[in-house]
């Protein structure tokens, strides 16, 4: 009975630890191939347990069926216009290992809490151990650099939702035990310092908008704040995004981002990228185009950069209204969620997914990221009523 139960603590805490690690950390940036193979392994390993705990046991959470409908149509979309269907089934095993399971070990969630945690804090400090032991990373122009990929992400625009998660999962960490102050400091001087060495200006701000929303010591003010947030979130969406370089002829859009914002009218040519974003989704707008690589972007997109640098344009394209639709739903579910628990913790998940949102109005951050944030949301109400004041002595 004594190892059954410390099975049922161990596994789920391996599964996030490795779900963790392979979404976090990109071992070509060491030149550890090996590692990176060895972690893609352990990811489908464990993927492939979790589908035959489905066969076996016959069962599925309901909403887990629209994740599962979410993969499969971006899944028919990549094969329809030839894009990458391989690499979208990797992402879709990673994105089905954490919703499965949060929803065969939903009895044991603070495992796979502390599996999350000890994951991201290797990522976290695995980064902040190469930026330490290799300083020509970041005292050095950019443009003279020679090494310019990092463990955490491979690209340093990548790094800001990996650490904000690292960060969510310490605070959450504390209603298991108190002792976890002890790493959550130190990580959260590695969250704001990594940013500002490897130049991440936004990454930066955001962590330090999250932190100062958690610091905010009334829980009425502290919810207001986030509220305020996602409103400015929707209408930066609405009318700044959704419009690409359109917004130079509107007044209103204009006086807002450089008066306003005081930023540059074309946010450093993210409005051409937005603008070419839209011009595609408009040519197939029902089921988008599937998982696309660099080179279609490059053949079908602006060249500034690769992609459309916003989440809900890159939803758009991988799978068209629908998935755009389902998305919103499921982010709107995990909102609901979280919210209906009104203490600390939940407060910081909520200011995080507002956090999350603002930093994705410019990046494209991997989809299991995304998605194990709202997972986390989701299975808040879980975690809390699991968590007795013995729990969190």
């Amino acid at each position: 009975m004594q190892i059954k139960l410390n099975i049922q603590k161990i596994i789920p805490f391996l599964l996030m630890a490795f779900f963790s690690m392979h979404a976090s950390m990109d071992f070509t940036a060491v030149d550890i191939q090996i590692a990176s193979y060895a972690l893609l392994a352990l990811m489908l390993i464990g993927g492939f347990f979790l589908f035959y705990k489905i066969i076996r046991e016959k069962t599925i959470a309901k909403h887990d069926l629209i994740f599962f409908l979410f993969v499969t149509i971006i899944a028919i979309s990549s094969f329809i216009h030839g894009t990458d269907a391989k690499n979208w089934l990797y992402v879709s095993i990673d994105i089905l290992l954490i919703r499965l399971a949060f929803y065969f070990y939903n009895s044991q969630i603070k495992y796979l809490i502390l599996g999350l945690a000890f994951g991201f804090n290797i990522g976290l400090f695995a980064q902040l151990h190469q930026l330490i032991t290799q300083p020509q990373m970041w005292l050095v122009p950019e443009a003279e650099k020679e090494i310019t990929t990092y463990i955490l992400g491979g690209n340093y625009n990548q790094m800001g939702l990996r650490i904000l998660i690292a960060l969510v999962v310490n605070f959450l960490c504390l209603k298991i035990s108190k002792a976890f102050y002890f790493l959550l400091i130190p990580s959260i001087l590695a969250c704001v310092s990594i940013p500002v060495m490897v130049g991440s200006m936004t990454a930066a701000t955001c962590i330090i908008l999250f932190l100062l929303l958690c610091l905010i010591p009334s829980a009425y003010f502290r919810r207001t704040s986030v509220k305020i947030l996602f409103f400015f979130i929707a209408l930066f969406q609405i009318l700044v995004c959704f419009s690409g370089k359109g917004i130079e002829h509107n007044e209103f859009a204009v006086w807002f981002v450089e008066d306003v914002l005081d930023k540059d009218i074309t946010f450093t040519y993210r409005t051409h990228m937005w603008d070419s974003a839209l011009r595609i989704i408009a040519e197939s707008p029902l089921l988008g185009y599937g998982f696309p690589d660099k080179d279609w972007y490059l053949a079908h997109m602006t060249s500034f950069a690769i992609g459309p640098h916003n989440i809900l344009l890159a939803t758009l394209i991988y799978g068209g209204i629908i998935a755009f639709a389902i998305y919103l739903f499921l982010l709107m579910r995990s909102l609901i969620n979280v919210a209906s628990v009104h203490n600390f913790h939940g407060d910081c998940l909520l200011a995080a997914i507002s956090i999350s949102c603002l930093m994705m109005l410019m990046e494209v951050y991997p989809i299991p990221l995304v998605f194990c944030i709202l997972t986390l949301a989701d299975y808040y109400p879980q975690l809390n009523a699991q968590l007795t004041p013995q729990d969190e002595s």
